[in-house]
């Protein structure tokens, strides 16, 4: 027991750069990949609580014909509960210049900026009785000076989008309401006495009204989380996508009974007939003032062209995860053959006379949701990669330590302990480095999971952070690689410690020399160095070898240019937000750290195995660069031609990134972005040789020379 345990721990003293580099492989695939899967995750999830915590309705109906009928209001009501159907309004129009056409009357404002106003009506008296889409963040002001005929309107909270509200400066909108009457009761001498009559006829009394508002405070509508970018119900007729909109330039909010409140003086202008049927039958021509001032009101009441639904009953439903939209179809199915049903006449069409908004349709949440669906995307295209690479350089790791092993191997078995104990030595080695790497990795992973929602603040005013965690992303590529690890060590293990001790002790018979390719190119041979020639012969006699080290840094270098094209997209050509670019800062740091941790494992390696050759050349006289330059000019050819390949690779991962994430393109891709991956690769590797040339020049000729014995 004594001697496993030494031999077990001067194998981790021994391979101790070799379980770093493990561990940092580990760290570095799951941790990115956990990341991205847990930000998904932490981003449906948070928008999910922010749902329904502040009862964001589910359904919004919109009347394109006026105000929804009592009879809707009942009907939808029966259904869906008191509770759960609120009734309210909203108008939007644009102003330019102070001036606006609201419902067919030209309005003039002051305060008010130019661009898209919405206008939202609630038959409620404040905020806090606003029961779905719960208004918070509530700001009040002091109204006290305000005049008793001022009407108390919120704003919605100053954004990058909308500008901040004068709180001080009253808000005033003068029209003139037009009304076509066909009667009137007029003053009519008759006989020098002034009798009241009624006139019957064709008139229009003209009101000129100015009444004012005051902002009574500011609000956090969950509707408008976004604070850039939130579009309005207005196409824009400078673009030639049909659906785009205008953006939003203010948000209003107007509670109580009337949205115009007021006194004025009509004038009249008309034709009617004064005792009709009478013997003092006379036509009278008017276009004059009427006499006295009138009460002018706008119900808020003939305005309320909206109808908000929560659904009952949603459950553990995700917002837009599996489930919800099949309910969200199915109510707006029961909904139309419920409203139409009591409007249309048999055998009319049932052509709806209102719209129906879902979740998809608002700006904020639907655009936070494909956030998080671009950025799972980024996850499941480039853990394959992040994967494969990984598993590459770990098996190459592990299997060519246990070659280094073969003198340990050979005494254990000689000592009498059998293949599955030695073995488990091993297992034990790899799943430690496994385990520890695993374990960074969810760590690593939670941090850039918050790392990228927090960027999301760029955007939107952020929901709570939530809790719940899902481990998806960890668990998959954490147990693809210790199980494709240990399977490895396993196969490589039974593959040696079926040999006869005998045959362990002896040296590995070196691969029978051969000519490599470029011999048989007499116009390129001929006119190498001995020692370019020596490096070429190395470079190409161990193909497997040769082949993973290439494979590895195409792959490393595919991932640098696949976060630098990305980064570019965002920065350069104005696609994503803050949060996309720090995923693609993020997809660069980890491909950086990945191209860079790959190199010097098998820069490393290929060190650790040739130190017997190393210390031969420094016993020859080789002077220390000249022992190093004989590793580097290997390292620079295998990682040149690695980088060559990744070029076109990194072309290929950029084409796949940018067609599941559905913006970008090869040809948008800048210049420089081409020519910067292939440097950093080539940065890396000068670090890598730069890092370990002490390595090279402190082997230790005696130990190194004497190894086999």
């Amino acid at each position: 027991m004594n001697t496993y345990l030494k031999t077990f721990g001067r194998m981790f003293r021994r391979h101790a750069t070799r379980l770093i580099s493990v561990i940092l492989m580990v760290l570095v695939s799951v941790g990115f990949t956990a990341g991205i899967g847990m930000a998904t995750t932490k981003i449906d999830y948070s928008l999910s609580d922010y749902y329904r915590a502040e009862n964001v309705s589910d359904i919004i109906l919109m009347n394109t014909e006026g105000a929804f009928p009592d009879g809707d209001v009942t009907a939808l009501t029966e259904r869906y509960g008191a509770e759960n159907v609120e009734r309210g309004g909203m108008l939007e129009f644009e102003v330019r210049g102070g001036k606006a056409t609201v419902n067919d009357t030209e309005v003039t404002f002051t305060n008010v900026p130019d661009g898209i106003v919405r206008v939202y009506l609630f038959d409620c008296a404040a905020p806090d009785d606003v029961t779905q889409n719960t208004l918070t963040s509530v700001t009040t002001y002091d109204t006290s000076a305000a005049s008793e005929d001022s009407i108390v309107v919120y704003a919605e909270r100053p954004t990058v989008q909308l500008p901040e509200q004068d709180a001080s400066k009253p808000y005033t909108m003068s029209a003139v309401i037009t009304e076509h009457l066909t009667e009137i009761e007029y003053e009519y001498e008759i006989a020098g006495q002034k009798i009241p009559v009624t006139l019957t006829g064709d008139f229009t009394a003209t009101i000129p009204i100015e009444q004012e508002y005051i902002l009574g405070g500011t609000v956090l509508n969950p509707l408008h989380m976004a604070v850039r970018d939130d579009p309005s119900y207005t196409d824009d007729p400078a673009s030639d996508d049909e659906e785009k909109m205008l953006p939003l330039a203010a948000v209003y909010y107007v509670f109580g009974e009337n949205l115009v409140d007021t006194s004025a003086r009509p004038h009249i202008t008309g034709t009617g007939t004064a005792g009709a049927g009478t013997a003092y039958e006379q036509t009278v021509e008017l276009d004059e003032d009427a006499a006295d001032t009138q009460e002018v009101a706008v119900p808020a009441s003939d305005l309320l062209n909206q109808i908000y639904i929560t659904l009952p009953d949603r459950g553990d439903y995700t917002l837009f995860g599996m489930g919800y939209d099949d309910y969200v179809n199915e109510e707006l199915a029961a909904i139309d053959a419920l409203l139409t049903s009591d409007t249309q006449a048999p055998g009319e069409d049932t052509a709806a006379y209102y719209e129906a908004l879902t979740m998809h349709e608002n700006f904020s949440f639907e655009s936070f949701r494909e956030y998080s669906g671009k950025i799972g995307s980024i996850g499941y295209v480039l853990m394959v990669v992040f994967l494969f690479v990984t598993i590459l350089v770990v098996l190459s790791t592990m299997t060519r330590l246990l070659d280094e092993e073969r003198g340990q191997i050979a005494c254990l078995l000689t000592l009498g302990y059998s293949p599955a104990r030695i073995i488990s030595k091993y297992l034990l080695f790899a799943l430690i480095g496994t385990l520890i790497g695993g374990a960074g990795a969810y760590f690593a992973g939670l941090g850039l999971a918050r790392i990228i929602y927090v960027n999301f603040e760029w955007n939107y005013t952020l929901p709570a952070y939530t809790s719940h965690i899902s481990l998806t992303f960890f668990f998959i590529t954490f147990a693809v690689i210790l199980i494709a690890t240990l399977a490895a060590t396993v196969i490589a293990g039974l593959k040696l410690t079926r040999l006869q001790p005998a045959e362990l002790l002896r040296p590995k018979a070196p691969k029978a020399g051969k000519k490599v390719f470029l011999e048989r190119i007499p116009f390129i041979w001929n006119h190498l160095s001995f020692k370019y020639k020596s490096t070429m012969r190395n470079v190409l006699r161990f193909f497997m070898r040769f082949l993973m080290t290439v494979v590895s840094v195409a792959l490393s270098t595919a991932l640098v240019l696949a976060g630098l094209a990305v980064l570019d997209c965002c920065l350069f050509q104005d696609i994503g937000g803050a949060a996309m670019i720090a995923v693609a800062i993020i997809v660069l740091i980890f491909a950086a750290l990945l191209n860079f941790v790959v190199t010097y494992t098998l820069t490393n390696i290929n060190i650790s195995e040739r130190e017997r050759e190393l210390a031969t050349l420094m016993v020859l006289g080789y002077y220390d660069g000249e022992v190093a330059g004989y590793i580097y000019r290997e390292i620079y050819i295998t990682s040149g031609i690695g980088i060559l390949f990744g070029i076109p690779l990194g072309c290929l991962l950029c084409l796949f990134v940018f067609r599941v994430m559905e913006f970008g393109s090869i040809p948008g891709i800048s210049w420089f972005v081409w020519v910067l991956a292939p440097i950093l690769s080539v940065i890396f590797t000068i670090l890598v040789t730069l890092i370990l040339r002490h390595k090279i020049v402190r082997i230790n000729m005696n130990e190194s020379l004497k190894a086999i014995e």
